[in-house]
């Protein structure tokens, strides 16, 4: 399925990235756990070459953790700092202490000058991928507006974590155009994108499709359907069916149908659900 949404404000986001990435040391990468491959911007790496990045596996407790494992090796393999994260279950001190890991090449060049410089850092991402929950874990506080939405975020903000620490927080950045189908289906299924652009009948049958080869217990278990040989409109109509979802006529709702799935999923209510392994 094709997906597409670049409005203007992202590229005014990007250029504001680019006027203010002069004044940081260090980036926190936010990813989806659910896939990192696909929620990972190539505009916001090729920004950031150069500086000291810390990938951060968000929503770690969605994604199944042993292909998460198997993510952090992939980019540990690659010299690339990575850990997986939860805001509703991790504490902030584990992302300060790495935060402080990446950074400490820089602590020593500034103490060898004798300098107590403040460190600035930036949190980026795709949309949807819970900068502001990350940056208000730092903060101890609900400062930064947070939602399961995409555009929550509007403008660039400074946020001071402690006296020698400010994190730049950032709109989510997509880019402007999907080379490979499959990425904006996935970044779709995740929420980054907005959903009324998309048709969610055709992105719930995307889902059925990919947990049929993947994952079908997250079918089964959870509405009950012991069959998926059919096709995934099929089964998207069986699912509508189990729950109820009938319109008048007795035709299965697989409109309400389809965006149950999708929530579902995005809420965890499938079980913990990985979309990507890593690239062997």
């Amino acid at each position: 399925m094709q997906v597409q949404w670049y409005p203007g404000h992202m590229t005014k986001t990007r250029r504001q990235l680019e006027d203010r990435l002069g004044q940081v040391q260090i980036v926190i990468d936010v990813l989806d756990a659910r896939a990192p491959a696909a929620s990972s911007n190539p505009d916001l790496q090729q920004l950031v070459s150069g500086k000291k990045v810390l990938h951060v596996l968000n929503k770690a407790d969605l994604a199944d953790p042993q292909i998460t494992a198997q993510w952090i090796r992939y980019f540990a393999e690659r010299d690339e700092a990575a850990i997986p994260y939860s805001v509703p279950h991790d504490k902030a001190k584990l992302l300060k202490e790495e935060i402080v890991h990446i950074s400490e090449p820089l602590l020593v060049r500034y103490e060898e000058k004798g300098v107590r410089k403040i460190l600035r850092g930036l949190v980026a991402g795709v949309p949807n991928v819970g900068k502001s929950a990350i940056l208000n874990r730092l903060l101890g506080t609900r400062r930064m507006e947070e939602g399961n939405r995409p555009g929550v975020t509007r403008s660039l903000q400074w946020a001071k974590i402690d006296p020698y620490l400010e994190i730049l927080d950032s709109p989510g950045l997509l880019w402007p155009k999907f080379e490979d189908e499959k990425v904006g289906a996935v970044l779709a299924l995740l929420g980054s994108v907005r959903r009324e652009i998309l048709d969610e009948e055709e992105l719930a049958c995307y889902l059925i499709r990919l947990l049929k080869g993947t994952d079908p217990d997250a079918l089964t278990g959870r509405y009950g359907i012991t069959d998926l040989e059919g096709e995934p409109y099929e089964i998207l109509e069986a699912i509508s069916r189990r729950r109820g979802f009938l319109l008048r006529g007795g035709d299965a709702d697989t409109e309400r149908g389809a965006r149950t799935l999708l929530d579902e999923f995005r809420s965890g209510k499938l079980g913990r659900v990985s979309l990507e392994k890593p690239p062997r």
